[in-house]
């Protein structure tokens, strides 16, 4: 039987930033083989880093014009952009019943809800995002309630927050390196300081490879001790896991 595929869509124009995703991947399956075959993909025009919803928008129109004629050829697919991105919706329109489609930022926050205890009393009960740019923290704190069908997101509930350093995804990457660093960690210890986050989510995709300033961070704020009780969450790995778990129980129906 022919190995199921994935695609892992970088909406944004960026190829260093797919370069990431590519390295991302290769590292995790010599650390622990796919089940499928992972492809990747960047758009090929439109804006190079998402900062917006205007962004998104233009994104997903160019991806998927110039995808129409390539798209069954892929089992499942996953949109590397961290935000409630139009291209999720529009590919399960086109795609469903018979291929499996999800964002980063929801397979992303599904994984964070499974890392929590059950018991509300527990410490550690919330799962927060540490991102980009300002506009992003109202942008995806209103993606979160909408995905859990909440009308309001409570500050007793499971939702911590999002945290932004102010740099944009392509920023991380190019800005210099002491600055991404010291504005990842202080929106990492601003996100933990209350010491009721159980789980870090790196909310964009160009965070490929910063896990470690962030476990810096947690070290700095929390202490050694409880800081190895905080998971530091990145989207690309929980939507590969996640795909390829639903490929398993769910390999698609005939078409």
């Amino acid at each position: 039987m022919a190995r199921k595929k994935i695609l892992v869509i970088n909406p944004n124009s960026t190829e260093s930033m797919t370069d990431s995703l590519d390295q991302l991947i290769n590292n995790l399956n010599e650390q622990l083989p796919f089940s499928a075959e992972i492809h990747t993909y960047t758009a090929p025009s439109g804006p190079p880093s998402i900062n917006d919803e205007t962004d998104a928008l233009e994104s997903a129109r160019v991806v998927l014009l110039d995808l129409e004629t390539e798209l069954t050829q892929y089992d499942a697919f996953l949109v590397a952009c961290y935000s409630v991105h139009p291209l999720v919706g529009m590919l399960r329109e086109r795609l469903a019943p018979h291929f499996h489609v999800t964002g980063i930022f929801e397979a992303s926050i599904s994984t964070a809800l499974n890392l929590l205890p059950l018991q509300r009393g527990e410490k550690g009960l919330k799962f927060g995002i540490v991102s980009t740019g300002t506009y992003w923290e109202s942008a995806l704190s209103e993606g979160v309630k909408k995905f859990l069908g909440l009308d309001e997101l409570r500050s007793t509930g499971r939702f911590k927050g999002v945290a932004t350093t102010g740099l944009s995804a392509s920023e991380l990457h190019t800005a210099p390196p002491e600055e991404v660093r010291r504005k990842m960690m202080d929106a990492t210890k601003r996100l933990v300081r209350d010491r009721d986050v159980k789980v870090v989510c790196l909310g964009c995709a160009g965070m490929v490879g910063l896990d470690g300033i962030v476990e810096e961070a947690l070290v700095e704020e929390l202490g050694g001790k409880e800081a190895s009780y905080v998971h530091i969450l990145d989207g690309v790995k929980a939507g590969i896991g996640l795909l390829e778990g639903i490929l398993r129980a769910l390999p698609g129906k005939k078409r």
